[in-house]
């Protein structure tokens, strides 16, 4: 390691330590600060970031530990009890905002990958500001967390068939790695039915993916294994690493019920650490510069606007429901801050050449816009409702 690389390795430190603190005090998601202040170091260590590979690794681990967390978070328990009706009226919210997206992105003549944009929802923003709010074990915030987790499971399906389509177009390759893909579902739902079949009857062989209070630590062991399996049979069926992450997450929470302290451990190692270093390392691939250009802004507001249109839209359906109007409101907004995803999506976008820098800047800068306007909407609602 040089100097350079040092010095790039402690300032990534120095900033993932101190920008939760700065992020509280300006009344903003910490992620928006840790790729803010990678923002501001590119301006430094550009040039030796390209050339130093830990950053990239360190950056792409904390991404897979995120959407692990993410599928982790999902309550199924609460999707089982949730009413049929219900159930079926979120699902169409999702499939309409998908829909409207694709509609969106031939009223503007753009390439298919914004309509992969607009569509994005994820959950990864969403329940720290349930938990802040404090209605994540409410009826509300267990519906909006549903509704976010159809939409996250959807986002991950289109990005992994719009990488599919981009690499292969419509050829046999690619229906012979859709079947592949279809094989790893079916492949990871015949595991998930085994395992719980020996929780059931062997609970002692399971519990070591629950141990917190041991010395060698093995509920955290267990977990990094079960996530690790996941990401290597997606690797090996060339999917994005970040979905095999997720189903793994998914897996482990449809499997066992009772996981809050070995999640909490899980989440201290990444949300301490990994995650951060991802943020950072993002805001070091762009060039603070390209925010400042007038064309960028522009995109970035039409894009943050769609963004929301589409869900608000896909969510009149939801008059057809029992929930007050506060709440069918609470919907558009609570889906429309899909901050990880669409830096995904950004940065794949500008890696294989499919969008320009600008398009590429105008899309993060818009994920960045959707984490500050739609949160404080959102807190401002819920104090404001009497449902």
């Amino acid at each position: 390691m040089t100097k350079l690389e040092a010095l790039l390795m402690l300032s990534i430190c120095v900033g993932a330590f101190i920008m939760p603190f700065l992020s509280r005090r300006l009344h903003f998601p910490s992620a928006v600060g840790e790729i803010f202040f990678g923002l501001c170091a590119g301006l430094f260590f550009k040039e030796v970031f390209h050339k130093t590979s830990i950053i990239k690794f360190l950056g792409e681990l904390g991404f897979i530990l995120l959407m692990y967390l993410a599928g982790l978070e999902i309550d199924f328990e609460h999707i089982k009890v949730t009413p049929k009706k219900e159930l079926f009226l979120y699902i169409v919210v999702v499939v309409l905002v998908v829909v409207f997206s694709f509609a969106a992105m031939a009223y503007y003549r753009q390439p298919p990958i914004y309509a992969l944009i607009y569509l994005t929802t994820a959950v990864g923003l969403l329940f720290p500001v349930l938990r802040e709010t404090g209605i994540s074990e409410s009826n509300t915030g267990q519906r909006l967390l549903i509704i976010g987790s159809i939409g996250e499971v959807v986002s991950l399906l289109s990005l992994t068939l719009f990488i599919l389509y981009y690499r292969d177009g419509f050829s046999m390759k690619s229906l012979l790695h859709l079947g592949q893909l279809i094989a790893f579902g079916v492949g990871a739902y015949i595991l998930y039915r085994l395992f719980r079949l020996i929780a059931w009857w062997f609970p002692g062989l399971v519990s070591p993916f629950f141990k917190t209070d041991d010395p060698v630590e093995s509920g955290i062991r267990a977990n990094f294994v079960n996530m690790f399996v996941f990401v290597a049979l997606a690797a090996l069926l060339d999917m994005e690493l970040i979905v095999g992450a997720f189903l793994g997450g998914m897996a482990f929470a449809l499997i066992f019920k009772e996981r809050e302290k070995v999640q909490e451990k899980v989440g201290g190692i990444a949300y301490g650490f990994l995650i951060p270093v991802f943020f950072i390392e993002v805001g070091l691939r762009f060039d603070l510069k390209d925010f400042f250009d007038f064309h960028v802004l522009l995109m970035a507001l039409i894009i943050t606007l769609v963004i929301f249109f589409v869900r608000l839209l896909a969510s009149l359906v939801l008059f057809f429901s029992r929930i007050c109007l506060m709440d069918i409101l609470l919907v558009p907004i609570s889906t429309s801050f899909s901050l990880t995803l669409l830096v995904a999506i950004a940065t794949f976008g500008l890696k294989e050449g499919i969008i320009a820098g600008d398009q590429a800047a105008a899309i993060l800068l818009a994920s960045i816009l959707t984490a500050f306007i739609y949160p404080a909407l959102m807190k401002i609602i819920i104090k404001a409702r009497a449902c």
